[in-house]
């Protein structure tokens, strides 16, 4: 580095990281505008601030606290993130709006035959189940996430088989809590964002949504992700996974005692129709199968977040499709 260069960096460390005249960080006014005053300034008599004390660079260390920090500044996670107004399945109802009857639920797949002249999807009516269905069609877009469609018999090619049958699924485990107040906001000033542990719940998520309204409040109690954590939660009963969260999360919230109600849980791996949370892929994996899984192979083509590079979000599944489309549309005006 330059002696130009060497200048540079010492002010922007010392202006970024809250050192003092001597490029110490140490309790004061400077540290404080950063981390939060042990006193808060206020008015009139006594109003002066307390300056906090910084935690020790060991306890920091050991805390692995970079493992939390650097979820707000991952590209997938921009600071400015939007929400749909209701859950994120609204866009799924929103999709289904506009596509009117066309749509049949309650429909199990069992079988998806291709020929020459093209597809017919044998399937079970949940609701009346033991007879057997058909639909028919020139072509199939297939979006059953692959845990599934590798159960499901398929007329497809060696090679797109193989990748079918070739990704694992993430684990995941989320839990809802219901309490009685949102204390969060009425004790701790919380409102919105995520606490970030070390306990098996690895995080508590708090509404973003209707502050200070008051009455009952729900946050989400654990997220578990693809770890020992989210297979214990996996092996859990619903009941048995709700009480743990209110255990761990007491830690943090001594509130939850007074003010839990009632709660429930989701674990991805034990839903019948998805059986795992989104496709874990390797890159040796992607290597050798990604573009296989993604071929239109005679008069099939799948889609969803698994024949993505961006796995678990509906962004990934949204792109998988209309790239599929797009594929298939050309192929049939080409023929």
């Amino acid at each position: 580095m330059s002696k130009e260069d060497r200048e540079i960096l010492l002010q922007a460390l010392k202006a970024w990281g809250a050192l003092d005249k001597d490029y110490g960080y140490k309790a004061g006014e400077t540290a404080s505008e950063f981390r939060g005053f042990h006193k808060d300034a206020g008015g009139g008599l006594g109003a002066e601030p307390v300056p906090g004390e910084p935690i020790g660079l060991s306890d920091i260390l050991n805390s692995r606290l970079w493992r939390s920090l650097q979820s707000f500044a991952l590209y997938e996670f921009q600071t400015t993130m939007f929400q749909p107004v209701g859950g994120m399945d609204m866009i799924g109802k929103a999709f289904a709006g506009q596509l009117g009857g066309l749509i049949r639920y309650n429909s199990k797949v069992t079988r998806i035959q291709q020929g020459d002249a093209g597809v017919t999807v044998t399937y079970e009516d949940t609701k009346s189940p033991g007879g057997s269905l058909q639909a028919k069609a020139d072509w199939c877009v297939c979006t059953i996430p692959l845990t599934v469609l590798s159960q499901i018999p398929i007329d497809v090619g060696a090679k797109m088989q193989a990748a079918i049958e070739a990704v694992p699924y993430a684990s995941s485990v989320k839990v809802g809590l219901q309490f009685k107040r949102r204390f969060w906001e009425e004790d701790d000033a919380i409102y919105g964002g995520i606490s970030y542990t070390d306990l098996p719940i690895r995080q508590i998520s708090y509404p973003s949504t209707g502050y200070n309204l008051g009455g009952k409040g729900v946050l989400l109690g654990a997220y578990s992700w693809n770890g020992p954590n989210s297979y214990e939660f996996t092996a859990m009963d619903p009941s048995e996974r709700v009480r743990r969260a209110v255990q761990y999360g007491q830690q943090i919230h001594p509130q939850y005692a007074a003010e839990f109600e009632t709660g429930i849980s989701v674990a991805w791996h034990r839903v019948p129709f998805t059986l795992g949370c989104a496709g874990d892929w390797t890159d040796e994996a992607r290597a050798r199968h990604y573009d296989n899984l993604c071929q239109i192979d005679g008069r099939v083509v799948l889609a969803g977040e698994h024949a993505s590079y961006i796995p678990a979000w509906q962004e990934g599944a949204i792109l998988s499709a209309l790239n599929a489309i797009e594929r298939l549309h050309h192929r049939v005006i080409a023929a």
